[in-house]
């Protein structure tokens, strides 16, 4: 089986620290993960503790032979590194 790196782009909701969420804590997530959650002291900290879940979700999903839950799927081509929403861009 050949693993060949691919780019992906997915949005993420960042949440400020609050009662709902963790009180001194941002929280990140992928809804098009469900439980692909990342907390953090700072919102660049949660934003790359998110990247590394997302990394490690892709992977067990590839190894596993599961499908990529819709909406996730790879970037056909290079694409703007910013634009709004927030998104989050990685590569497996």
């Amino acid at each position: 089986m050949t693993s060949e790196t691919k780019r992906y782009r997915l949005l993420c909701a960042l949440y400020d620290p609050s009662e709902s969420t963790e009180p001194d804590k941002y929280m990140a997530e992928v809804p098009s993960f469900p439980n692909c959650v990342a907390w953090g002291d700072t919102a660049e900290e949660t934003i790359a503790i998110l990247e590394s879940v997302v990394v490690e979700t892709i992977q067990t999903y590839r190894e596993r032979g599961y499908e990529l839950p819709p909406g996730v799927s790879p970037l056909a081509t290079d694409v703007e590194l910013y634009s709004e929403p927030r998104v989050l861009e990685v590569s497996v």
